[in-house]
């Protein structure tokens, strides 16, 4: 119908009114692609909100993780500590058995995986893009990297330092694998050292198998056998120090981009 007008109107030369109506379609087709355009945005923008949301979630849950983590290794060097002091100081009767227990609680270390199901989907389906701040979702890329590389730090002194160091050590030097006791070591341990040493296995650790065992570590204090003891504490203290530095690092990063991602969802 239009075409037919406007061959109809060259015919006759009308140019005002072919002008006309040419501005009237092509307005049309603007209107129509910025119609388009505005619902796209929209669409994005309500994308993008739901994201940052979830984002702010799975980074409030990590810090939980990371500040476990911290409690964790806090502990184990506090029990690096009370073994050396029993090792040095204690006569009393249950000297060997808190020993022993200490020495195998030390074995327990415990694996960091800082998990966002937000930013994997984001990632693995290329809507990164829907983040509309470019400072911020450079931060968001640039603290996944960072985290990566410091999950590997603590992973790799857990497999050198813990499993082929000190549980090495330990297991070659007789000592039996023992449930830790707040009351026999005179130390609470906190939840998270429970969860890793097996809350449900009251069945095996109350069987006979672990009510006979004894520690085997049994010398006067400061003879030669304590030294190597001694020696191999100061390097399982020291993991407990690096990978509970590393986490109030990861807890610092983790907290900061928090309050960024927070105060974009709330300005929205």
């Amino acid at each position: 119908m239009i075409l037919r007008r406007v061959m109809e109107r060259l015919r006759k030369q009308e140019w005002t009114a072919i002008t006309i109506e040419f501005l009237i379609v092509v307005l049309g087709v603007f209107l129509g692609l910025q119609a388009n355009n505005w619902n796209q945005a929209a669409i994005d923008h309500r994308a993008e909100a739901t994201y940052l949301s979830q984002l702010r979630s799975d980074l409030q849950r990590i810090e939980g993780t990371v500040r476990d983590q911290i409690e964790f290794e806090q502990f184990q060097g506090r029990v690096a500590g009370t073994v050396f002091d029993l090792i040095e100081h204690d006569r009393t009767a249950e000297r060997g058995r808190r020993i022993g227990m200490g020495l195998s609680q030390l074995t327990m270390r415990r694996t960091l995986r800082m998990e966002s199901p937000t930013f994997t989907d984001l990632q693995s389906s290329g809507n990164l893009e829907i983040i509309s701040d470019p400072a911020l979702r450079a931060e968001i890329i640039s603290y996944f990297f960072f985290t990566r590389r410091l999950e590997a730090v603590i992973d790799k002194n857990n497999e050198s330092f813990v499993d082929d160091g000190w549980l090495a050590f330990v297991r070659s030097a007789g000592v039996p694998a023992a449930r830790w006791d707040d009351q026999v070591m005179r130390m609470q341990a906190p939840g998270v050292v429970w969860r890793v040493n097996g809350a449900l296995g009251d069945e095996i650790y109350g069987g006979p198998l672990f009510q006979s065992q004894s520690a085997l570590l049994a010398s006067a204090p400061n003879a030669p056998s304590w030294a190597p003891v001694v020696t191999q504490l100061t390097w399982r203290a020291h993991v407990a120090a690096v990978n509970g530095s590393t986490a109030q690092r990861l807890l610092e990063v983790t907290s900061a981009l928090e309050a960024r991602v927070a105060g974009r969802v709330d300005r929205r």
